[in-house]
C-alpha cells in the first residue's frame, strides 16, 4: 500500500480540535495499531487534557511547536520531538505556532477483548416545544460519549470503528457500513411539536444521500387529554394538502389519538404525524436528522424567527393512503417479554418482569439497545459478568458479541417488595424466515 498525503481528505480529530489525514485506520492495520495520522493544529488551538484507558499514543512534530501538559508536567516541544503517550497518562496539547505532527495510536492487548454494556453521558437538546434526549446516538456531530468502563469519554463511532463486527454484528456492520443503524430519544413535549413527515430510504437518499426515517413511539406519560396526530382520517389529495397548509386547516384532516401510558405507535416514513403537549414518550427511530416540516402554527423559533418550512418536499414524501388504524396493538403480558415490533428497519421487543430475567439475544447478531422505561435494574453479561445499573429513563448499548445477559431489578417499595422494571429492546433482526418476512410486511403495512 502506497499513498500520498495530498490525496488523502482531511477529517476532524476525534477530540475536535484540528485536522487530520488518516494514512492508516485499524481496520487496515490487521493487528492493535489503531490510527496511523498525519494532524495539522492551528497557532492557539488547544486539545484539552485527556486520557486514554486502553490506548498507547505516540507524536511526531515534523513542523511548528507544542506545549505539551504530561500528567501535569509542562514542556515545549519543537520540531523533530516524539512524545509517547501510555495509556491512562493525562495529555494536553496547545499549539504554539502552525503545528503539523504524525500521531500513532495502538490499543493495550489486555484491554482490547473488552466488551461491556455501555452507558452514555447526557446528551439533552432544548426546542421550542420543550426538549429530547437523545440517549444513543451515531449521528455526526451529535453523536453520544461513553460514560462508563474502558471506553469512558470516547465517542461511541470512534470506538464502533474499532471493532464494529463485534459491537454491531457482523450482517449488520456490512448492511450499514459500520454505522450505528439506530437512533433512541426520549422526548418532553410541553407544547405542541409540528406537523410533520420524513421521507424513505429512496427519497433520503436521492435528496440528501442519507438513510430515511421511521420511528416508533411508546408513551412514557401522558396528562389527562393528551393527544397525538399519526395518519390521514380522509382522504387528502396533494392539491388539498397544500391549500389546508396555507390557510392551517392540516390539523383537520389527521388522525387525532388521545394516548395514555403504554401506547405504541409505528410511524412508518411518509405518515404525517406529531407530538402534542403532555407527552413524554420514548422515540426509537433510523439513523437519521431529516424532517419535513409542513405547519408549526406560525410560532417563531428560539431565535424569534418563524421555523422554516418544507412543504413542497413533504408532499413528495407524504403517503397519503388512509389505514383502517394507526395504533400498534401492544400485548399487557406481565413478567415476560413481548415482541412490540419487528420491522423491516429494527424491532423493538418489551420486558416486563420482577425477578431476574436471562435474555440471550446472539441469534440476531445485532447490538441491542436496552431502554429502561420503569423502575431502576441492573445488567449482568453472562459470558463475563460485567454489571451495569441502568435506572429509569437511562439507555445502555449491549455489544453484538455479547448480547447474552441478566436483567435484574433493583428497585423496592418501602415494604420491601421488588417493583417491576419496564425495559425497551431495540435491535436490527438478522434472524427472520422468508415466512416472517412476508407477515411482518402484511402486519405493518
Amino acid at each position: 500500500m502506497i499513498r500520498k498525503l495530498k490525496d488523502i481528505k482531511s477529517v476532524p480529530t476525534a477530540h475536535g480540535v484540528g485536522e487530520k489525514h488518516v494514512l492508516l485506520d485499524s481496520n487496515e492495520s490487521g493487528c492493535s495499531i489503531t490510527q496511523i495520522a498525519v494532524t495539522d493544529l492551528k497557532c492557539g488551538e488547544v486539545a484539552v487534557a485527556h486520557v486514554h484507558p486502553d490506548m498507547q499514543e505516540g507524536f511526531y512534530i515534523l513542523e511548528g511547536q507544542l506545549n505539551v501538559i504530561l500528567d501535569g508536567k509542562e514542556t515545549v516541544c519543537d520540531k523533530d520531538t516524539f512524545v509517547y503517550v501510555d495509556k491512562c497518562t493525562s495529555h494536553e496539547m496547545t499549539a504554539m505556532q502552525d503545528t503539523r505532527i504524525m500521531t500513532v495510536g495502538c490499543v493495550v492487548e489486555s484491554s482490547r477483548n473488552k466488551l461491556y454494556p455501555m452507558l452514555f453521558k447526557p446528551n439533552r437538546k432544548t426546542l421550542v416545544w420543550g426538549t429530547e434526549d437523545w440517549t444513543v446516538s451515531g449521528i455526526d456531530g451529535n453523536e453520544s460519549v461513553i460514560e462508563n468502563g474502558t471506553w469512558a469519554n470516547y465517542r461511541l463511532n470512534d470506538v464502533i470503528s474499532r471493532r464494529p463486527a463485534e459491537i454491531l454484528g457482523r450482517k449488520t456492520a456490512r448492511d450499514y457500513h459500520d454505522r450505528l443503524p439506530l437512533l433512541t430519544k426520549i422526548i418532553d413535549a410541553r407544547q405542541d411539536l409540528s406537523i410533520q413527515v420524513h421521507p424513505d430510504d429512496v427519497m433520503a437518499q436521492r435528496e440528501h444521500n442519507k438513510p430515511g426515517k421511521s420511528e416508533m413511539w411508546y408513551i412514557m406519560e401522558a396528562k389527562p387529554g393528551s393527544f397525538l396526530y399519526a395518519g390521514l382520517k380522509q382522504h387528502v389529495s396533494p392539491e388539498e394538502y397544500r391549500q389546508r397548509v396555507q390557510d392551517g386547516t392540516i390539523c383537520d384532516v389527521l388522525c387525532k389519538h388521545y394516548v395514555s401510558k403504554g401506547d405504541v405507535f409505528y410511524l412508518p416514513a411518509g405518515r404525517i404525524h406529531a407530538i402534542c403537549s403532555g407527552i413524554k414518550l420514548a422515540e426509537i427511530q433510523q439513523a437519521s436528522d431529516i424532517t419535513y416540516r409542513i405547519y408549526d402554527y406560525n410560532r417563531p423559533g428560539l431565535d424569534g424567527k418563524p421555523r422554516a418550512l418544507h412543504t413542497q418536499l413533504a408532499a413528495k414524501a407524504i403517503d397519503f393512503t388512509v389505514y383502517p388504524e394507526y395504533r400498534t396493538e401492544s400485548r399487557d403480558e406481565s413478567y415476560t417479554a413481548s415482541e412490540l415490533l419487528n420491522t423491516p428497519h429494527f424491532s423493538i421487543n418489551i420486558v416486563e418482569t420482577a425477578f431476574e430475567h436471562h435474555r440471550n439475544m446472539t441469534k440476531y447478531d445485532s447490538f441491542v439497545i436496552l431502554m429502561n422505561m420503569e423502575g431502576d435494574c441492573k445488567i449482568r453479561i453472562r459470558s463475563t459478568g460485567d454489571v451495569v445499573p441502568l435506572a429509569a429513563g437511562a439507555s445502555c448499548l449491549i455489544p453484538a458479541a455479547v448480547a447474552d445477559y441478566y436483567i435484574t431489578p433493583t428497585s423496592f417499595s418501602k415494604d420491601g417488595i421488588v417493583q417491576t422494571t419496564k425495559v425497551l429492546e431495540a435491535f436490527v433482526n438478522n434472524y427472520k424466515t422468508i415466512g416472517r418476512i412476508i407477515s411482518d410486511f402484511l402486519r405493518i403495512k
